[in-house]
């Protein structure tokens, strides 16, 4: 058998693998699209609530309200767009708010009591 005839006799396996990738391309391209989206959306939380965290720690000093400033700010990315979550978001954008600027533990207890008793969860 001769070269040429070889060729020839091939089976069409190739044709074959080459009508599959464009499908596995597309899925495979489908999954990365994904998969970015999902890191872009975790950055712009990241983002979102550095963003949060700034603009209310500035000059506090009480360690009660700077962790409560966090966990407010955190609270708000996750959740504070969520219908089901609407009657508890006063309370920490009370928080955010307030506790800006406490300098002491006492004065941050204080306004969170305030910030709970304004916003009944």
């Amino acid at each position: 058998m001769t070269n040429a005839s070889m060729k020839r006799n091939k089976p069409p396996r190739v044709a074959s693998l080459n009508a599959a990738c464009p499908l596995s391309a597309v899925v495979i391209a489908a999954g990365l699209l994904l998969s970015s989206a999902e890191m872009v959306a975790a950055q712009t939380d990241m983002e979102r609530q550095a963003q949060c965290e700034l603009s209310a720690i500035r000059d506090t000093r009480s360690p009660l309200a700077v962790q409560s400033i966090r966990s407010a700010c955190n609270w708000l990315v996750v959740n504070g767009d969520s219908l089901l979550n609407a009657s508890s978001k006063g309370y920490y954008v009370c928080l955010v708010r307030q506790l800006s600027g406490a300098q002491s533990n006492e004065a941050a207890a204080a306004i969170m009591s305030a910030c709970r008793a304004s916003n009944p969860l």
